[in-house]
């Protein structure tokens, strides 16, 4: 087979340019240290760099979040704690208020301090973080979140809604609070009143007879047969009272004029089967009785009665005061019992998006980065290659039949 002069030219300059070609591109591998340089070197590991990069950038606004949300609940946490600090102070003002022995004009000095102390809780709770935003006004955190009135009292103008922030792709966290949560109400006794029931006695011969009276459960028997009838209701009264079965008894009798009166020693409606009866005599309801009832007070309704029993010198919302503000401190000790979960949440989300951004980017090495060690061997194959093609290329082409002649 004859070989043409011009093709052994062309193979041989084919062969120096495929040789430099590789030359090039391992030497922009070198300076990049990548292995992929251009899409077309390899599209299939082009398209999993692109997987990877967005993963991993997915992963760096993930953590960018939770940076912010960690130093969100880090301020929500110094807040609550410096209120919390509070609470006890003013819990120990309570005990120091019940005291008997303190003078209406101590009371009035330890109302100054409570008023103050209650003042920098509503500063506490109306915090803003540094977009200005109020931390505990719920979604809506534009407005100031415990206001006061023009009657004195604080209303809540935030409100139950609660932004969630994603933290990784199957889960989210809170970004504010409801002010109502963290401030929370207390729970105030309103003491209802006992059932009355009256016997009226209007001829004391009646008593000659055996009368039994009961509650359904205790009888105490009234016997005069031979020691005639009393000799007026308070005899009666006291033959009642003085009943070996009358500590027993569901109720406490007294009198009203000539009729005995009977006093539930419970609170609230009593049912018929607990009703007194008094044998062959009738016995009419009274007052029905009331059943105690606990209402919600607010955190600061609580705070700002607590003062005003203080200044008024009365004992009885004073002693009631002490109860509330343990309520509330409680409430509040959750509150940041919660925020501290948060944070540690947040904290753990923190290390296992980390452990995963660093998984991606060990990935996306192994995909993306060049082995250098591998390349620059390859690399000094290829220039020697191409020296050698030079070189035998030189020496081929000064070939002719003129110097063998």
């Amino acid at each position: 087979m004859k070989v043409s002069t011009n093709l052994s030219f062309q193979r041989s300059l084919d062969t120096m340019q495929e040789t430099q070609a590789q030359v090039s591109q391992t030497r922009e591998q070198l300076a990049s240290g990548k292995a992929i340089v251009r899409p077309s070197d390899d599209t299939m590991k082009v398209a999993s760099i692109e997987n990877l990069d967005r993963a991993i950038t997915k992963e760096e606004t993930y953590q960018d979040m939770m940076s912010q949300l960690k130093h969100r609940y880090q301020l929500e946490e110094t807040a609550l704690t410096n209120g919390s600090d509070l609470l006890v102070r003013i819990k120990e003002l309570a005990i120091q208020g019940a005291n008997a022995t303190l003078s209406a004009k101590d009371r009035e000095i330890i109302a100054v301090e409570v008023q103050g102390l209650r003042d920098e809780l509503l500063s506490i709770a109306n915090t803003r973080d540094e977009h200005g935003n109020a931390v505990f006004a719920g979604g809506n955190s534009e407005v100031t979140a415990f206001q006061t009135q023009a009657d004195g009292s604080v209303v809540y103008k935030g409100d139950a809604r609660q932004t969630m922030v994603s933290v990784s792709d199957a889960r989210q966290l809170g970004k504010n609070r409801n002010g109502l949560d963290v401030f929370a109400s207390a729970d105030r006794n309103v003491p209802g009143s006992p059932a009355t029931f009256t016997v009226a006695v209007a001829d004391l011969t009646q008593f000659n007879a055996t009368r039994t009276l009961s509650d359904g459960t205790t009888n105490i028997a009234l016997n005069h047969i031979g020691d005639g009838a009393p000799i007026d209701t308070q005899d009666l009264l006291t033959d009642i009272t003085g009943h070996e079965n009358y500590d027993k008894f569901a109720y406490t009798a007294s009198l009203s004029g000539n009729n005995l009166v009977f006093t539930a020693k419970t609170n609230g409606p009593i049912s018929a089967a607990v009703q007194p009866t008094m044998s062959s005599m009738a016995v009419t309801a009274g007052n029905p009785g009331v059943a105690d009832t606990a209402v919600g007070v607010s955190f600061f309704a609580a705070l700002d009665d607590f003062v005003a029993g203080l200044k008024s010198d009365d004992a009885t919302n004073i002693q009631r005061a002490l109860d509330e503000v343990t309520q509330l401190h409680d409430g509040l000790a959750l509150a940041i019992g919660k925020i501290g979960s948060e944070i540690q949440s947040v904290e753990t989300q923190i290390e296992i998006n980390a452990d995963t951004r660093l998984r991606l980017q060990s990935m996306l090495s192994n995909v993306e980065d060049l082995d250098y060690a591998a390349a620059i061997t390859r690399f000094n194959q290829e220039m020697t290659r191409l020296e050698a093609t030079q070189t035998s290329f030189a020496q081929v082409s000064r070939l002719s039949l003129f110097e063998y002649l």
